[in-house]
């Protein structure tokens, strides 16, 4: 089994703190997932959904319960919002924030 990359120092884990969640994305808004703030654990079921660090993300929907609903490589998954926490995104490269 291949392992997460870890935060190591406490620079690394100061930039994965104030790092931007998935929580934060406004709907329709494509990002790349970088780092599943998660222990191993947890974070070993949102891998085996396609949650993979350098994956695509795009928040579709909310649930009526307020928990969002993510498109992940053409298949909808949903969250909860504590789990959209966890997960630290970035814009990416630049395509996805010309697409509006």
């Amino acid at each position: 089994m291949q392992k997460l990359p870890m935060a190591s120092g406490s620079d690394a884990r100061r930039r994965w703190a104030n790092a931007r969640r998935l929580s934060d994305v406004a709907l329709r808004e494509e990002v790349e997932l970088k780092w599943i703030d998660l222990p191993a654990e947890q974070a070993e079921p949102l891998l085996e959904r396609g949650l993979l660090p350098g994956c695509r993300l795009c928040p579709i929907r909310t649930s009526p319960s307020g928990d969002p609903i993510v498109m992940v490589d053409g298949t909808l998954i949903a969250l909860r919002r504590e789990t959209a926490r966890c997960l630290c995104v970035d814009r990416g490269d630049g395509d996805a924030s010309s697409e509006k």
